[in-house]
């Protein structure tokens, strides 16, 4: 498998950093597997037996294997020691069948959540890659009428999926989905898509029949030995946005309570967009401007929850709360638990996800978005932080209210059903940025197959 390029920095490692490094680890146990069962781990037909399998495959590390682990990085580390990380929420640990077993990430996230080990920051976007100043930078010169070519570009790519054969599919049919950008004109910074060329030539595409946007294929599955491979070459274009403090707060009204908009994006959506009134009111205090409210939340997140590696989504019952127990989050953890504090205070807030494209650093990306009446759907990136290495504040406080052209967006919501309807576990149920493969039998799990996410070009293009 061709690897995208995984994040330099620590905390924008993300979701496909994750998979990476899950694939791997299933790999590393998958002829243990196949020699105890009569299927492959990656082989899911159980929806509960999947998500028991892929929290042990989470949880891999015995008492030995993490303290060596922590050896290798900090030698002086005794046994007495990991209960005072786990008091403190540095490492991760659960019991299976009676058995105590540390997350694999936890010896990684020791060094990123300790902070005798840490670098001390104020935040996530303190510790951004300084070229994406540059990419927020082109968009605030696109307002300010000194850059044409700095809202938008032309995204041309190409994704695919390979499926090598195995007799336990054999002679069987593949079903296949991959993401695609969305095009919503609600709010939305795509436009234009085109499918330039599709392999095999017959698809369906979801349509906004789905809240993750998907073309699908279906191929015979291949005989042991060969691969049957998948792709699409696509074109689109996005832009950009900037919402600046002063035109929204001049701009803003009172909500609609009655819109569809107002009531859809302000119920709550179990098991991972919830209600914590308590606590948003606690964050807020007396300030009722909901733009002052979304800032109040930002920063809240953005201080007390430092990026670390977190457990496969499949596997937390509630993604919000995990965030508040173990005191840290990943992107769309992050974004989970603002999109609930911001609901919570009947402020409408959504999901928005599917890839970021910066220069070295392509990898999957989860943000949000937040409605102020008067103004619309305003991006907010919760995980990138303050910038506070910028020398200019507009920089500084962008992602809050800001995004940049660097997107492929692909999810307007989570935990939906795929179009055309999947009859098993999916390996992605809170998301959809990798994409889906089963087979009329089963789910194919990884590393049961490969993608590969081709960027051809991106064209900076002029906006009137």
């Amino acid at each position: 498998m061709k690897k995208v390029i995984i994040l330099a920095v620590a905390i924008a490692i993300g979701a496909f950093g994750a998979y990476m490094v899950y694939h791997e680890a299933v790999k590393l146990g998958l002829t243990r597997s196949e020699s105890q069962n009569e299927h492959p781990a990656w082989f899911e037909t159980d929806s509960a037996a999947a998500i028991a399998a892929r929290t042990a495959a989470d949880f891999s590390l015995s008492k030995d294997e993490i303290l060596e682990a922590i050896k290798q990085r900090h030698p002086d580390i005794t046994e007495a020691m990991l209960d005072t990380f786990l008091a403190g929420h540095y490492i991760e640990a659960m019991t299976i069948d009676g058995v105590r077993r540390f997350h694999r990430k936890s010896p990684n996230n020791l060094d990123l959540l300790n902070p005798e080990y840490s670098k001390a920051t104020n935040g996530n976007g303190d510790l951004a890659a300084r070229n994406r100043y540059s990419y927020v930078d082109s968009v605030l010169e696109y307002y300010k009428g000194n850059n044409p070519l700095g809202l938008s570009h032309r995204v041309k790519y190409r994704f695919s999926i390979d499926v090598p054969g195995h007799e336990i599919y054999s002679g069987d049919t593949l079903k296949v989905w991959m993401p695609l950008p969305l095009t919503n004109p609600e709010g939305g910074r795509q436009r234009d898509l085109r499918i330039i060329s599709a392999s095999p030539a017959e698809y369906i595409l979801s349509d906004n029949r789905s809240v993750h946007n998907t073309i699908f294929f279906t191929a015979p599955a291949p005989q042991p030995g060969d691969t049957a491979h998948f792709e699409y070459v696509g074109e689109y274009i996005v832009s950009g946005a900037y919402y600046s403090e002063d035109a929204i707060i001049k701009a803003i009204r009172p909500y609609d309570k009655s819109s569809d908009t107002y009531r859809q994006y302000t119920s709550f959506e179990k098991p991972h967009i919830i209600r914590l009134d308590s606590l948003a009111h606690e964050i807020t205090g007396d300030e009722t401007n909901p733009f002052r409210q979304s800032e109040l939340i930002y920063d809240w997140i953005d201080t007390n929850f430092p990026w670390a590696g977190a457990r496969e989504y499949s596997t937390i019952p509630c993604i919000p709360q995990y965030v508040l127990t173990e005191r840290h989050g990943d992107c769309g953890q992050v974004s989970l638990l603002y999109i609930s504090l911001m609901r919570s205070l009947g402020v409408p807030a959504r999901w928005e996800s599917g890839w970021m494209l910066h220069p070295g650093e392509t990898n999957l990306h989860d943000w949000a978005e937040v409605y102020f009446e008067g103004i619309g759907w305003v991006p907010v990136d919760m995980s990138f932080g303050r910038y506070n290495g910028a020398d200019k504040p507009e920089i500084t406080n962008f992602c809050s209210h800001g995004i940049d052209a660097h997107r492929f967006a692909t999810n307007k919501g989570v935990c939906g059903n795929l179009f055309p309807p999947k009859k098993f576990v999916r390996s992605e149920t809170v998301d959809f940025q990798l994409g889906e493969v089963e087979t009329t039998r089963g789910n194919l799990f990884y590393p049961a197959w490969d993608i590969n996410f081709d960027l051809i070009s991106i064209t900076p293009i002029a906006e009137p």
